[in-house]
């Protein structure tokens, strides 16, 4: 889902920079290579080596690097879209920051804004303001380097009222709010594109998209390949606006040829709508019949996880009320019994309409029906002479070990095999043992490796399977 327009590699990279103590220590080198992959748009890279930082972090109890790499982790799930998964890390990153009374306002500031942008892209944005509004006072509170961080923060916030219709006009208010403090050739370019989209004066969008022009040749090398996008494309939107729709298509395809690279599933859908449009204009019926059927693709792909993305925060935000309502409700008067009683309808009335209900209760039938088999299955087979063999073998890291599961369990192999052909004997293995339900900790003991190195190649076999990331590999494997 689409995890609003500003930049969010602007963020990254201005927060690592921000948060750097006068002595350097040995995670800053780790941050700026974060930020730096961020800038190019190589995410899963970021996301891995982000990883190793907060293991390593976590090990030597240095606080304030994990939670900081929790954050990290969290806005690079947004990118992905995985809103839900990056909520999960804001969380625990909250829950660190309160137990180990850190003292990082900029840090604060940072999850608040990365909380705000999921809940934008989740169209919840009442709840994304809220987040924006307490970053803003924080910043002012603690006079902070107000300029960029404010800056930042309106923009966050003009994205959210331009994704509410009825106050469009606040949405204006605070991009020129931004550019007074901090005027960056995206900034610029996000203005031009406010114009353009709500056809308010094309003259306008020509001023702010010349400034932006020029501010980019100025400063190439801070413009993060995410904001370069967006400048082609107001660009492209520009000349698509004033009929010149040759070159709006230049310009588009060099923006659809970055958010290609950077998996930027909202954009590309919009840059391939964009692009249909502009070939109709110039009557090239083919090309642009072409690109509605690869808009309408992409519109069905991200409404499907963005309804199980919106369904899941709000089951997730019910049972919090449900659990704050039981722990305080004999503390209630029947005035706000009666007004929390409301509340839940209404927040049962959004769950019926996202029809999510339902859906929970069949998974978490069909999860305990899947759960009640395996362990079914894991008695048999525990009563299976062969099945203790092959635990023995594993444990003892015997080579004979693989041959004598596939002798035992052939299936398994065989559909793997067919799933990816390519899987080599130490990944067969690896699955093989998965299978018999070793956990990563026995894993890592039997092969004689650290248990990072467990979770890095399971890593890697969910991506050679293409085990989406939602799936209980456990459970995936038992059920192939």
């Amino acid at each position: 889902m689409k995890c609003t327009f500003l930049s969010f590699f602007y963020f990254s990279f201005f927060f690592v920079s921000a948060q750097r103590h006068v002595e350097l220590n040995k995670y800053v080198l780790k941050e700026e290579k974060v930020a730096s992959l961020i800038k190019e748009g190589l995410f899963e890279q970021a996301l891995l080596l982000n990883i190793e930082i907060v293991e390593d972090a976590r090990k030597e109890n240095n606080h304030k690097i994990v939670i900081s790499g929790y954050a990290q982790i969290a806005n690079i799930l947004c990118i992905f879209g995985e809103h839900l998964e990056s909520l999960r890390y804001l969380e625990l990153a909250e829950k660190s920051f309160d137990k180990n009374n850190i003292n990082d306002f900029r840090l604060k500031v940072r999850i608040l804004a990365i909380y705000g942008r999921n809940f934008a892209a989740l169209k919840i944005n009442n709840k994304s303001l809220e987040y924006y509004n307490h970053g803003v006072e924080i910043v002012k509170a603690q006079n902070l380097d107000r300029q960029k961080l404010l800056s930042m923060l309106y923009v966050n916030k003009a994205d959210v009222f331009l994704n509410t219709p009825y106050r469009l006009d606040s949405s204006l208010v605070y991009l020129h709010k931004a550019i007074k403090l901090d005027s960056t050739s995206f900034k610029n370019a996000v203005v031009a594109n406010y114009y353009l989209k709500q056809n308010l004066n094309i003259d306008s969008a020509k001023v702010y998209l010349s400034r932006s022009k020029a501010l980019f040749y100025e400063n190439k090398k801070t413009v993060t390949e995410y904001q370069k996008s967006i400048i082609l494309q107001a660009e492209a939107n520009f000349y698509k606006a004033t009929g010149a729709y040759s070159k709006a298509i230049y310009f588009y395809e060099k923006a659809l040829a970055i958010y290609t690279k950077m998996n930027k599933y909202i954009e590309i859908k919009l840059s391939y709508k964009l692009l249909s449009e502009t070939h109709e204009e110039l009557n090239n019926e083919e090309l642009a019949h072409e690109y509605l059927l690869k808009y309408a693709k992409f519109t069905d792909s991200i409404n499907a996880k963005y309804t199980k993305n919106v369904d899941s925060v709000i089951n997730n935000f019910l049972e919090e009320q449900e659990t704050n309502y039981k722990a305080s409700e004999k503390k209630l008067s029947l005035a706000l019994i009666f007004a929390v009683i409301m509340f839940f309808v209404i927040i049962i009335s959004i769950i019926y309409y996202f029809r999510v209900k339902k859906q929970r209760i069949i998974f978490e039938k069909e999860q305990e029906i899947e759960l009640k088999h395996m362990e079914s299955e894991k008695l048999k087979e525990k009563l299976n002479e062969a099945f203790n063999d092959v635990v023995q073998l594993a444990k003892n890291n015997d080579p004979a070990f693989l041959t004598r599961f596939q002798e035992v369990y052939p299936e398994v192999c065989e559909k793997l095999l067919l799933r990816n052909s390519k899987l080599v004997n130490t990944e067969l293995i690896l699955c093989a043992m998965i299978w018999l339900n070793f956990s990563s900790k026995d894993i890592a003991l039997y092969t004689n490796v650290q248990p990072k190195t467990v979770q890095t190649k399971k890593y890697r076999l969910r991506k050679k399977l293409n085990i989406p990331e939602d799936e209980n590999v456990y459970i995936w494997l038992r059920s192939i």
